[in-house]
């Protein structure tokens, strides 16, 4: 793990935890509202090929794209969520990629997650 790594843990109501790394290269604006705003506590729900999450820190686009991978954390400026990604896939509004869930197979938990479940995002 480099020194621009955030850690992070996403904890679900039912206990499902998934562990994952922000990297501050990426996103330093972005990673440090989030990681100055730990522990998050919001709602998650499945939008298709990923689980968003409303964080309600209002960034925009920086170093954005469309194309994220299997287990990418990304910021989508537009709904203010932190997305994780079940599938490769091509999204509909630009996503500033920040880190990767550890391990990939990991993100496999999150597909049955109950929409409006509660959720924390935490420093582990």
């Amino acid at each position: 793990m480099s020194e621009s790594d955030r850690p992070i843990e996403v904890v679900l109501e039912d206990g499902t935890t998934v562990r994952g790394v922000l990297d501050r290269v990426k996103g330093p604006l972005i990673v440090e509202d989030i990681t100055d705003r730990l522990p998050i506590t919001g709602r998650a729900v499945v939008m298709g090929k990923e689980v968003r999450i409303t964080l309600g820190i209002g960034r925009g686009n920086l170093k954005a794209t469309r194309n994220v991978q299997r287990g990418e954390i990304a910021y989508m400026p537009l709904g203010d969520s932190l997305c994780i990604y079940l599938e490769d896939t091509t999204t509909p509004a630009p996503v500033n990629p920040l880190g990767m869930v550890t391990p990939v197979d990991a993100v496999d938990s999150l597909r049955g997650v109950r929409r409006g479940a509660r959720v924390t995002i935490r420093a582990p």
